[in-house]
């Protein structure tokens, strides 16, 4: 990766495009132009190149401070924690009975895999510190105000690790925090974005050592794919490709030095899990919803979005949340195998009707890549349409961005389109919700930011600044 330009860029700078002095430039009385105040000529600008370090911390903790404060959320004494939702309630389980079970709320169905175990463990931790009261949703909320901010100030770095510039992450926070995506502080999607981030950040610097400067960096990638398989599941997909990437790549090199790091090291940190799921269920695997999943998203009444389905009520026909009957029937034969009754379920359904679920699956990537619960770019009546259209607005520019990068940095371009190709792939097939994105969503905004920032690097002969 490119180093930031030093004093040597200043001096050539000034030699080779000849600029005039300061009484030229800037004549006595006038106001000193844009291009003057952003010339790396400028005094301001040279103690910005002369002290990166710490403006760059400085940035980061204005847009943490900005960020929280746009996420921040008043307490409220008669709030508690919820326990219609699957994360929460399996949290509230553990917290109150010791057990990883019961995630719908009609029935007591018993040990589960429904959801991946990390995020319902962080929740059981902090309600066991604040209750399950007032105070207690409030420190989750409060808690997911945190690590958004965090990601977000965090913007510059995963901006430079990934070939796109400092700047370019300024100009991606500044975004985000203007269009303030929902907050989701009852599922794992924040968290998940933020170690998805780190891990894209540690793949790209494993890129650059190469096979004999890896070393450790290999470890800590093996570590993070790991926890990042327990925390979101549907991202093995990427993981896999990024490990039958470096197959193909180093070829027998890979197995003599790298399989234990990044193979067999993530599916040590995994294999708890999948050993307490053998002894429950009898079979390994990190969660069993997807049957259900599958088949609550694609039947006679589905609609292409959990939102419509809700509001038709057909979701309270045919899911355990809303429809005791199928909450005993989870009950009565057990998880895992209702799972598999449901995936046979929708695998007869599909083939019957090839044209409704192709046209569901094409309003599903239409809607995740423009979200849109109801085929509007807003809610109706809740006010996020600034939101949206900003979403939208970095989404096509993304598609620019993406290409610009490639022709810069081949590499960080890979890891950014392994992320958008692979990890929304399942989310075609099933009911849409706006957070499935939001893992992924930080690296639209970097993207989409990257052709404004190469205009004014272009307009106002701005350095590039990598790591």
């Amino acid at each position: 990766m490119r180093s930031f330009y030093d004093l040597r860029f200043l001096r050539h700078f000034h030699s080779s495009h000849h600029l005039p002095s300061d009484e030229v430039r800037n004549p006595a009385g006038s106001r000193p132009t844009l291009d003057v105040m952003l010339s790396p000529s400028c005094g301001l600008f040279s103690f910005v190149l002369h002290r990166r370090r710490q403006c760059l911390a400085l940035a980061c903790a204005l847009f943490f401070l900005t960020c929280l404060f746009r996420y921040w959320t008043p307490y409220d004494p008669n709030d508690s924690v919820r326990r219609m939702q699957e994360s929460p309630r399996i949290a509230l389980n553990l917290h109150e009975k010791g057990q990883f079970a019961n995630p719908f709320f009609l029935v007591d169905t018993g040990p589960s895999a429904h959801v991946a175990p990390v995020f319902p463990v962080f929740l059981a931790l902090l309600i066991n510190v604040f209750g399950e009261g007032a105070a207690g949703i409030y420190a989750i909320k409060v808690m997911a105000a945190v690590i958004v901010a965090i990601q977000v100030a965090l913007f510059p770095v995963f901006s430079s690790r990934l070939g796109m510039g400092e700047l370019n992450g300024f100009i991606g926070a500044c975004v985000w925090i203007a269009a303030k995506p929902r907050l989701e502080f009852n599922w794992e999607a924040h968290y998940a974005a933020l170690l998805v981030a780190v891990t894209c950040c540690i793949y790209r610097w494993y890129l650059d050592r190469g096979p004999r400067g890896a070393g450790w960096v290999a470890w800590l990638l093996g570590f993070f794919m790991g926890l990042l398989v327990l925390t979101l599941p549907t991202f093995a997909l990427v993981v896999a490709a990024w490990v039958g990437w470096e197959i193909w790549r180093e070829k027998s090199a890979f197995i003599t030095k790298f399989v234990l790091p990044m193979v067999l090291f993530p599916a040590l940190i995994i294999s708890p899990w999948l050993i307490r799921n053998h002894l429950v269920f009898h079979r390994l695997m990190i969660r069993d919803d997807f049957g259900l999943e599958l088949s609550q998203s694609n039947n006679d009444c589905a609609q292409f979005s959990n939102r419509k389905n809700l509001d038709s009520g057909c979701a309270d026909k045919v899911h355990p949340n809303g429809s005791e009957k199928e909450a005993r029937k989870v009950l009565e034969v057990g998880e895992a195998q209702y799972n598999d009754l449901r995936l046979r379920e929708a695998l007869r359904w599909i083939p019957s009707h090839p044209f409704r679920f192709i046209r569901l699956t094409g309003m599903r990537f239409v809607a995740f890549w423009l979200p849109t619960e109801n085929g509007t770019i807003h809610y109706a009546g809740s006010g996020r349409r600034l939101e949206r259209v900003l979403i939208y607005l970095m989404t096509l520019l993304s598609m620019w961005g993406l290409l610009i990068l490639y022709r810069r940095d081949i590499k960080s371009a890979a890891v950014c389109m392994s992320c958008l190709f692979f990890y929304p792939l399942v989310y075609y097939i099933v009911s849409f919700i706006d957070r499935y994105r939001y893992p992924i969503m930080w690296v639209t905004f970097l993207l989409g930011a990257l052709p404004i920032t190469e205009y004014l690097r272009s307009r106002y002969r701005l350095p590039q600044m990598t790591a």
